[in-house]
């Protein structure tokens, strides 16, 4: 997602009564929590490959999951300080 989307989205979220709000943190919690668990498999996978063409397919993915981690660990904070938290 671009930037400006994220921000949109938070915007969004800025109106939302506490127990909405708290909500939608928990939910991004579950998701950030999967893709992890997911790079770690992955990685486990990555590790026990010996063909060079699908290690690098396996690396690919996991610098894919790792920006997604990166972008949603923005966003849950950015809501945290909104927030409160």
């Amino acid at each position: 997602m671009k930037l400006k989307k994220l921000l949109d989205k938070l915007s969004g979220l800025i109106g939302l009564d506490n127990g909405s709000d708290q909500k939608e943190i928990e939910k991004l919690r579950k998701v950030l929590k999967a893709l992890k668990e997911k790079q770690d498999e992955i990685h486990e996978k990555l590790e026990n490959s010996k063909d060079d063409n699908e290690r690098h397919k396996l690396n690919q993915k996991i610098e894919v999951i790792q920006r997604q981690r990166k972008k949603g660990l923005e966003v849950y904070q950015a809501m945290r300080d909104v927030r409160g938290d």
